[in-house]
């Protein structure tokens, strides 16, 4: 081995070790929340011959195919799901590592390492990683990652072409796959223009032929994939349930709050929230959105400005604001689910770790002893990772037993009427009633139109009687 070959080896090692400990304790989680009805009571999943039958007219169907693939392994024990979820996120962390190796110049060789690094290690992540319906961003992502990987490789040049169209071939193939886990992968040929836009700085001529042999494929796989969805019978209701969740004007306000929320959550990890309680908005003067449209406005702007010196800047936000555009502009029940920041946390990585590499290496031009300095940075680069290694153990803590992961939640969400039934749930789970009315009784005197907790609590207050 070369070493070039020896170095990425030992790199992508080291990044799996560290992260392997810090969600060591995420293979103890229980089956949460939606994992009940998508995975374990799913008819369509009782055997093979079920699952092909129901192809027809099935979303997602790469996701439920893993599903089904670890019912028939592991039945009910959850040990072996967590495990495919971890293995993935492992994988991801790798290819991101890789993608940006092609990205970076000799002045900045450690970037790829450390973005690498935070992506994997950051608690924001363990909504992906240790629910394991949260398994649909984490499969999407790695074979987007996947694809974009294969991607790159066919964009060298070779003496051979018969090399490059293979690569081309497993891009396109993994792509597919991505769309069949989950469809915000819609977005893959927007990032690859943006690769070949900032990174690759190709342009006229040149962008144009890529643009035809390379990108099309991509965006045709794209248009036949959107004529299906059409056609599909679940995909044509899921888009009408969405579109009358609340008007395109209010939901792309209420998207802005969301954003700027998402990006306080990377910096504030303690207020992460399985189901977090966010105000729609139906007018840009309403506090505090004329400051988060600034904020973001001036994020857009720096990209921008950014472009031709620090291209990797602008790439990350761009990738950013790519990943999060399906959110924005599609409606959803939930204005912020933190594993739909999964894929696009990449991109805010590399652009704090191309921030503090760039102020590394300022400091210690301004100081008398640089060699203190940077013995300074190295200490707080090495505090930083211990303190998202623990506070990742300690948030995948909470998926061990519903009663704690919901019970955190209504710390946080004491106002939203759905983690109160979810708790009353999982108190009834253990037959403790006189809780488990206590939380249905809230979670309808919050939302008094909520179905599910009406029937909860009459079933209940039924068990507690000794008449159910």
């Amino acid at each position: 081995m070369n070493r070039l070959t020896l170095r990425t080896l030992f790199v992508c090692a080291t990044l799996l070790a560290v992260t392997a400990v810090s969600y060591a304790n995420a293979l103890r989680g229980a089956f949460q929340y939606d994992d009940f009805y998508t995975i374990l009571i799913n008819p369509h999943l009782r055997d093979l011959h079920t699952f092909i039958d129901h192809l027809d007219h099935m979303v997602r169907p790469v996701l439920h195919g893993t599903f089904l693939l670890d019912r028939f392994l592991y039945e009910n024990t959850p040990v072996g799901y967590h495990l495919l979820n971890l293995l993935l996120h492992l994988a991801s962390g790798c290819l991101v590592y890789l993608i940006l190796t092609w990205a970076v110049t000799d002045e900045i060789p450690f970037v790829p390492f450390w973005t690498a690094l935070l992506f994997l290690l950051h608690p924001l992540q363990t909504e992906t990683v240790t629910y394991i319906s949260g398994r649909a961003s984490g499969l999407m992502a790695f074979l987007y990652l996947l694809a974009f990987f294969l991607f790159i490789k066919a964009s060298v040049k070779r003496n051979d072409d018969a090399i490059n169209r293979l690569y081309l071939l497993g891009a396109i193939a993994s792509f597919l796959l991505s769309l069949g886990s989950k469809e915000t992968a819609m977005t893959f040929p927007l990032a690859l223009l943006l690769w070949d836009v900032v990174i690759r700085r190709l342009k006229g001529v040149a962008l144009r032929r890529t643009f035809l042999f390379w990108h099309l494929p991509f965006w045709g796989v794209l248009l036949a994939i959107a004529v299906w969805a059409w056609w599909h019978p679940r995909y044509r209701e899921l888009a009408q349930f969405s579109l009358e969740i609340r008007p395109f004007w209010d939901n792309l306000l209420s998207q802005v709050h969301g954003t700027v929320y998402a990006l306080m959550l990377f910096f504030c990890p303690w207020k992460q929230n399985f189901d977090h309680d966010l105000s729609e908005f139906h007018s840009p003067f309403q506090w505090p959105l004329p400051l988060e449209l600034l904020l973001l406005g001036g994020m857009v702007t720096a990209s921008v400005v950014a472009a031709r010196r620090f291209p990797l800047i602008t790439f990350g936000l761009g990738w950013f604001f790519i990943q999060i555009l399906p959110t924005a502009l599609i409606p959803r029940n939930d204005l912020l689910s933190e594993r739909n920041l999964y894929l696009a946390s990449v991109g805010l990585m590399l652009v704090i770790v191309m921030l503090g590499t760039r102020v590394g290496q300022w400091l210690p031009t301004w100081s008398p002893r640089p060699h203190l300095v940077r013995l300074g940075v190295s200490g707080v680069s090495l505090t930083v990772v211990l303190v998202l290694c623990l506070v990742t153990f300690q948030r995948n803590a909470l998926y061990r037993d519903p009663i704690l992961l919901w019970s955190d939640t209504i710390t946080k969400s004491p106002q939203k009427a759905r983690p109160h039934n979810n708790l009353g749930h999982a108190y009834a789970l253990r037959d403790d009633w006189e809780r488990a009315i206590d939380e249905f009784r809230i979670a309808v005197q919050l939302d008094p139109d909520y179905a599910f907790a009406k029937n909860n609590l009459r079933d209940a207050y039924l068990h507690h009687v000794g008449r159910l």
